[in-house]
């Protein structure tokens, strides 16, 4: 595992920014990456959300709805679970949600114009499976793949929010299609039903694309999926508990009064925690075309965890632990209270905005051993430096050496350049099945680094990650994960 302080740390010669304030690039996904070869074939990732509207939830959806900018939503489905049997679909909790969204989204659109609109958000919310005896006799806490069905859909009726999902599921669009199981997923498990039934032609092709994420297996959906629809990709989380759930995160209470409830931001009212109790946010930041590329394999790792195969399953995976989701908290938690600053901000200008790195030669790539490779990035910058920030972060050592606010701002104006320099760093990541360290060699300032191809007796993988740091308030981090293929010598 890379260390924490490698993570978090700016090490590496700056690449020079541009310091134009310019409106972001549109086409590019957050500014963060232009060539690439992912999953989605250059498309936002399809997203389904299923809630059960607990308050962590709750909590969860007020961070969601600021990356609706990064996912294509096809569904918010209010569903049920064992901890939520009849679900919350009667109380108006979301269109309260989406309503507070619509007073923040002038202001989203000017940073990205691709935040949906809130009558799109509002025409894509369902109701699903609310019905108490569809969840089954579960313990959340102790459900594990290849546990037995405790339920038999059998007779169960469709819903609006199952019915969509088969509707999403039949569409010619061949990405995949990423359902988010916050709670429980027996509206998922009546869909899949109906596909195979009304839909055999259809049936392979069409649950080929599902990817269910889920918080737990919250009812008996889970196991019932994993037995009779063993097509669909399963991803188990347990260790949202010990990193984003209720109770962990209780030194955050400073972070949630100062730029969630701080009485500015509508969409933070309904923030119902006093600090970040957000157990779901895992199952949507693995869907975050974020660079890292995780929603592409399980077992890539991002913001959202590293996953592994479930020995006896073709499909379904399991987390690998809390660490793997701490380790990217801080540097998600800083691109939150971006968004949460965008959200009360109408000049784009006056907020922070992630990096851009841009790969002139491409991604990924096949090798021989021996073969010398060069990665190259190209990274800038669209915001001028922030000198109140800056300031605060380095002023006391500056302070020290006779420098006063007024100069270092004058310096800064005169000369924005030497303060906005990019912080590179590259590392070889999880995700390939090479065991060994490669040495990497930093050309160009950090822009390049080389590498020669390791030995191999049989086809390797290698994973590399550059990431971009900015010196912003907060500082933002983009991503580029190259993968490299090593093929034995003929």
């Amino acid at each position: 595992m890379k260390p924490l302080s490698i993570l978090f740390s700016g090490i590496a010669a700056a690449a020079i920014a541009s310091c134009t304030v310019q409106p972001p690039v549109q086409e590019i996904n957050d500014g963060t990456l232009v060539a690439r070869q992912s999953a989605s074939a250059g498309k936002l990732p399809r997203v389904i959300v299923m809630t059960d509207a607990e308050t962590d939830d709750r909590c969860s959806m007020v961070h969601f709805l600021l990356y609706t900018n990064n996912m294509q939503v096809d569904a918010i489905i209010q569903s049920n679970s064992c901890f939520q049997r009849k679900g919350w679909s009667s109380e108006p909790w979301l269109e309260e949600q989406i309503s507070a969204y619509e007073k923040i989204y002038p202001n989203l659109k000017v940073h990205d114009s691709r935040y949906p609109t809130p009558d799109y958000l509002r025409s894509v919310v369902f109701i699903g499976d609310e019905d108490p005896e569809h969840i089954g006799n579960v313990n959340a806490r102790t459900l594990v793949p290849g546990t037995e069905p405790v339920i038999d859909t059998n007779g169960w009726a469709d819903t609006p929010g199952s019915d969509r999902i088969v509707e999403v599921l039949l569409e010619d669009d061949p990405r995949p299609v990423y359902l988010q199981a916050w709670g429980g997923s027996n509206t998922a498990a009546r869909a899949f039903d109906k596909l195979k039934e009304q839909y055999p032609d259809q049936y392979e092709r069409a649950i080929s694309k599902a990817v269910l994420y889920c918080i737990w297996y919250q009812d008996g959906g889970g196991s019932y999926i994993e037995k009779y629809h063993p097509g669909v990709t399963i991803l188990l989380n347990h260790h949202f508990s010990g990193s984003w759930d209720y109770g962990t995160m209780v030194n955050s209470d400073t972070f949630v009064s100062q730029y969630i409830q701080n009485g500015k931001n509508p969409l933070g009212a309904y923030y119902t925690q006093p600090y970040i109790s957000e157990g779901d946010s895992p199952s949507f930041l693995y869907s975050i075309d974020n660079g890292l590329r995780s929603y592409e394999d399980p077992t890539f790792g991002g913001w959202g965890g590293r996953f592994y195969k479930v020995d006896g399953f073709e499909n379904v995976y399991r987390d690998t632990g809390f660490g793997e989701l701490r380790e990217w908290m801080e540097t998600a938690m800083h691109d939150f209270q971006t968004r949460l600053a965008w959200s009360i901000t109408p000049e784009y200008g006056k907020a922070n905005h992630a990096p851009k790195i841009t790969l002139p030669e491409g991604q990924d790539r096949t090798v021989h051993p021996g073969d010398t490779v060069t990665l190259v990035v190209e990274v800038n910058d669209n915001d001028l430096p922030d000198a109140e920030g800056l300031w605060k972060l380095r002023g006391q050592l500056m302070a020290q050496q006779g420098m006063t606010f007024e100069r270092f701002k004058k310096n800064l104006e005169e000369n924005p350049q030497r303060y906005n320099s990019l912080a590179v760093n590259w590392y070889q990541y999880f995700g390939g099945t090479y065991p060994r360290k490669v040495d990497l060699i930093y050309q160009q300032g950090g822009r390049s680094v080389k590498f020669v191809a390791p030995q191999v007796s049989m086809k390797e993988t290698i994973h590399f990650v550059a990431e971009a740091t900015d010196q912003g308030t907060p500082p933002l981090t983009s991503y580029a994960r190259f993968i490299i293929t090593v093929e034995p010598a003929k």
